[in-house]
């Protein structure tokens, strides 16, 4: 059975900012039992987060991935910022080469073009970044804060950024940043694991 990981790929900031979301996962009773979590902590440069190479050893060498394919660990990425970058290229890379993503969740990445590939959903700290950044590829679901909190702000904070999820064809749901991306990981998992499940089932 593959492994799920939880990645978290802050920016270019001091670890300290990343320490709510960290409590954020670990409160969390589905994903803290289910999934392994991963902190890319930026290093004093910080820069290693913008390299899908540098994060893709990060993972190998904390969870002891072999190099081949169908045994790596199926993904949930949260990022952030600058982290964003790296984490869509690594996704697109995994995707193809290694494993399952099940969802990238890029909060804040302005500028960062979507995979089509990857189940992706965009969070904003703001209505003008959520307009702005769809641009570049909606995601499949995307959340803005409002009323609107500043950048950093929103990864330090996200349970207490309110906001809406919005999606093509649904209606406006009010809820945290927090309970966005807790929820929409919870499902894509439990999704995997439903269709994970029933193959097994099937296969004689």
């Amino acid at each position: 059975m593959q492994q799920i990981v939880l990645l978290v790929c802050g920016g270019m900031h001091p670890p300290s900012y990343t320490e709510h979301v960290l409590r954020t996962i670990a409160e969390d009773e589905t994903l803290s039992t289910i999934s392994r979590v991963v902190y890319a902590a930026p290093s004093a440069y910080g820069l290693e987060i913008l390299s899908p190479f540098a994060l893709r050893q990060g993972i190998e060498a904390s969870l002891a991935v072999p190099a081949k394919e169908g045994t790596a660990p199926v993904l949930v990425i949260w990022a952030f910022s600058a982290g964003c970058v790296g984490a869509m290229a690594l996704a697109a890379h995994w995707q193809r080469h290694r494993g399952p993503v099940l969802a990238l969740f890029m909060v804040d990445g302005w500028g960062v073009p979507r995979d089509p590939a990857v189940p992706t959903y965009r969070l904003s700290h703001d209505y003008t970044t959520h307009c702005t950044s769809r641009w570049l590829g909606a995601g499949d679901t995307d959340f803005y804060a409002d009323p609107a909190v500043s950048h950093l702000e929103f990864w330090q904070q996200l349970s207490t950024a309110s906001g809406w999820a919005v999606g093509p064809g649904k209606g406006r749901q009010r809820l945290s940043a927090a309970n966005f991306l807790c929820q929409r990981s919870r499902e894509a998992i439990a999704l995997y694991q439903s269709q994970r499940d029933s193959l097994n089932i099937n296969s004689p």
